[in-house]
């Protein structure tokens, strides 16, 4: 089983890859915007897929200033 930091050290790691991706989406021309789009939406979805594994794994729950509770 996976240690719970190296768990969280990944989902930082994707958090910090998104913003990345973000900041491109800033930059790039309007040609490029698009693919950018793409990538920055299947980041946000493997960012998810994370923190539920996170949360129903070890019991917790990780919160952000953009987290939206289901509960």
């Amino acid at each position: 089983m996976e240690k719970i930091e190296s768990k969280v050290t990944k989902y930082n790691q994707v958090k910090i890859d998104l913003i990345k991706i973000f900041h491109c989406i800033d930059c790039c021309s309007e040609d490029e915007k698009e693919i950018y789009q793409d990538i920055a939406l299947n980041y946000s979805k493997q960012l998810k897929s994370i923190k539920e594994s996170i949360e129903r794994i070890y019991g917790i729950e990780l919160s952000g200033c953009c987290a939206v509770s289901n509960k």
